[in-house]
């Protein structure tokens, strides 16, 4: 094994207006140097995005939205960045541990795939007010894994994976994180390849739920100036950019959606619904997007990180569930109007035949006016009684939306 990094992100909660200060922690995600000489920071990362997702990832020079931070931990993590969501993710934010990785990488990545890993870590490094979120889902893992010779060795065992090559073997261990013997992969099952991305005879790429894996397929001499050395540069910054921004997507549309599965339809009303569709058009405005860039792979990155996690049928079905609620309410005040006027013609009928009568066959007077009120009052009385709709209509106008 040549070359073998990781990226460990977890998600982690963040108070209002805490912005990661002191020496230690800089604005603007980690940089890298190409091998052109340019440096891969935050305004030359941002020509790589398209404008409204390259605010996502970080920020602007007035607010920035991303910092990190060199040489921390117990020495397994040579770096961490930190990442503010925007309020379009649900708040909260997503924290990056940058790992070197030994020569038995495969071992290593399900020891740094465990909660307790990061916490450990990040454990005295995160600025007050920023911590590892307690419900965080299993941490995702991005691993870069090269060979000397370009071919990998055999790692499954047993003869029902000798239809697998080298590579795919690799490929799912390393994406999925995940030891063999608690594990083992149907080798009979095709889909689980669906998330391959094929960037060239040199390399490869697996995008599983829990990670991702880029693998070398051709021969590493090793040394910074190579194409697997800018490759390893490569997944860890824009690539890595590119599953940032899917984790954001993922987080937003799950919590508008949550937030839509929580609201019983009595309670929905016009305010409510108009706030959750800001929502839900800040969170296509910021972060939902299959198309982000026009260079390179990212956007099939994406959509096979989506389509992992099931994303485009997450989000066709809370905008379906946001229509219909915002129809819903529609009907209901549609209908509170018709009976509001049913019931203002049934209760204004009586009144104005008594009042009539009273102008035209009495005398103008308190007494007539009295008269006749008491005379309407009484027919109402007998209307509402005689006819159930009327009551049902009345019962139907006073009642409140929570009942």
């Amino acid at each position: 094994m040549r070359r073998a990094t990781a990226s460990v992100v977890v998600d982690v909660t963040w108070a209002e207006r805490v912005v990661p200060a002191g020496a230690e922690w800089r604005a603007g995600p980690l940089t890298a140097r190409w091998i052109d000489g340019t440096v891969a920071d935050r305004e030359r990362r941002m020509t790589y995005f398209e404008p409204r997702i390259a605010a996502s990832l970080y920020g602007t020079p007035g607010r920035p939205s991303r910092w990190h931070r060199h040489g921390a931990g117990s020495g397994r993590v040579r770096a961490v960045e930190l990442l503010r969501a925007p309020k379009s993710a649900g708040g909260g934010g997503l924290a990056v541990l940058h790992v070197t990785l030994g020569e038995d990488a495969l071992a290593q990545l399900p020891e740094i795939g465990r909660p307790a890993f990061a916490k450990e870590e990040l454990a005295g490094l995160l600025p007050l007010g920023v911590t590892v979120a307690e419900q965080a889902r299993r941490p995702w893992v991005l691993s870069h894994v090269t060979f000397a010779g370009g071919r990998p060795p055999t790692v499954l065992p047993g003869p029902e994976y000798a239809d697998w090559s080298p590579r795919d073997q690799w490929l799912w261990l390393l994406a999925s994180a995940t030891p063999f013997d608690r594990f083992p992969p149907d080798p009979q099952d095709a889909s689980l390849f669906a998330g391959r991305v094929r960037f060239s005879a040199d390399w490869q790429a697996l995008v599983l739920r829990d990670g991702t894996a880029f693998l070398g397929t051709s021969p590493d001499p090793g040394g910074d100036s190579t194409f697997h050395a800018a490759a390893a540069r490569l997944v860890h910054t824009l690539y890595l950019d590119v599953f940032l921004l899917g984790r954001l997507q993922l987080a937003g549309t799950n919590a508008l959606a949550n937030t839509l599965a929580a609201l019983r339809a009595p309670q929905a009303d016009a305010a409510r619904l108009q706030q959750y569709e800001e929502r839900l058009i800040e969170l296509r405005r910021t972060l939902w997007s299959t198309h982000i860039t026009a260079h390179g792979k990212a956007n099939e990155l994406l959509e096979k990180f989506q389509d992992q996690h099931r994303m485009p049928q997450l989000a066709e079905f809370t905008a379906n569930g946001l229509a219909d609620a915002a129809r819903y309410v529609e009907a209901t005040r549609a209908r509170r109007s018709g009976i509001a006027l049913g019931l203002l013609s049934a209760v204004g009928l009586p009144f104005g035949l008594a009042y009539g009568a009273g102008a035209l066959w009495g005398e103008p007077s308190p007494d007539t006016f009295a008269l006749c009120t008491v005379i309407a009052m009484a027919v109402t009385v007998v209307l509402f009684a005689l006819l159930p709709p009327l009551r049902s209509g009345a019962a139907e106008a006073l009642r409140r939306p929570e009942d």
